[in-house]
């Protein structure tokens, strides 16, 4: 004889996730977050004021501090941020998901897709743009700097304003799903 209530086939409740298990959680994405917040904020720096200010100046100085700026932002602390941008939130997205999901995990899922979006343009359209750049050779050296600065400036704008929404929107969208995890945390 069947002596549960709820029958035969009714599955277990999950469990509640300890607050430590919670907590770890929640710093994954919080960190996801703000490292999503950074490189959004980069990119919108250079949207409204790095490419404007250097807009003003002559061809061979455009180039010459675009290729400085490209060599310079190579370096550890940017690659933590823009990296782990996209880590960090992956991170969140599969522990979300084995704790049984719920709407923060689809917009955690959302800012990570918008993100991906963002990375995906800046390796296929920026980064190449400014390989080109660099590859033209010093800037002082080069016959022509205004054809150099032509075939890089417009496009490299243009490709840099989709990064930055994308970014922008990603981080929006993990701000949000922050929200409904401390709703969540809040409740229980």
């Amino acid at each position: 004889m069947n002596t549960h209530p709820a029958g035969p086939h009714a599955a277990s409740p999950v469990p509640a996730p300890s607050p430590a298990a919670r907590g770890s959680r929640d710093r994954v994405l919080l960190a996801g977050t703000v490292a999503t917040g950074l490189v959004a904020g980069t990119y919108f720096a250079f949207t409204c004021a790095v490419m404007p200010g250097l807009a003003a100046t002559d061809d061979r100085t455009f180039v010459a501090a675009m290729q400085a700026i490209n060599v310079k932002i190579e370096n550890p602390v940017f690659f933590a941020g823009f990296f782990g941008a996209f880590v960090l939130p992956l991170i969140a997205v599969f522990r979300q998901r084995k704790a049984g999901g719920g709407a923060a995990l689809r917009w955690t899922i959302a800012g990570l897709a918008l993100y991906t979006a963002g990375l995906l343009t800046t390796m296929g359209f920026n980064i190449p743009l400014n390989n080109t750049l660099k590859d033209a050779g010093d800037a002082a050296a080069l016959a022509d700097p205004g054809a150099v600065r032509r075939d890089f400036e417009d496009p490299w704008v243009a490709w840099n304003i989709v990064r930055t929404a994308a970014s922008t929107a990603a981080a929006g969208c993990l701000v949000y799903a922050m929200r409904l995890r401390g709703r969540a945390a809040a409740g229980s």
